[in-house]
This record gives structure tokens, sequence and C-alpha cells, in this order.
């Protein structure tokens, strides 16, 4: 799996424009963690390609 079970929670709350002081409260982290964990995401999934 590309994503492990958090990154792609961080994802799905992130998809649906929840901010990162919620997406921390509601996985019960730190707000810096939420945002390291979507930069995770962000790098792990990268700009999407056209051919």
């Amino acid at each position: 799996m590309l994503l492990n079970e958090t990154e792609l929670k961080v994802a799905e709350l992130a998809a649906d424009a929840t901010a990162i002081d919620a997406i921390a409260e509601k996985l019960g982290i730190a707000a810096a963690d939420a945002a390291g964990l979507l930069e995770t995401v962000y790098r792990k999934l990268g700009p999407a390609k056209h051919r």
C-alpha cells in the first residue's frame, strides 16, 4: 500500500477541506504532526502525471 492507515485518513480529511487543526483533533495528534503527515501524503502521491 502506498499510504499507511494514518496517512490515508489524513488524505481523506484534507480532501474534504478539513483544516489541519481539525484533522489533528480528530486523530488525537498535534497539528504539527498532522501537517507533517499531509506533507508525506503529498510527497508519496506526487503531482498527477499526464500523458
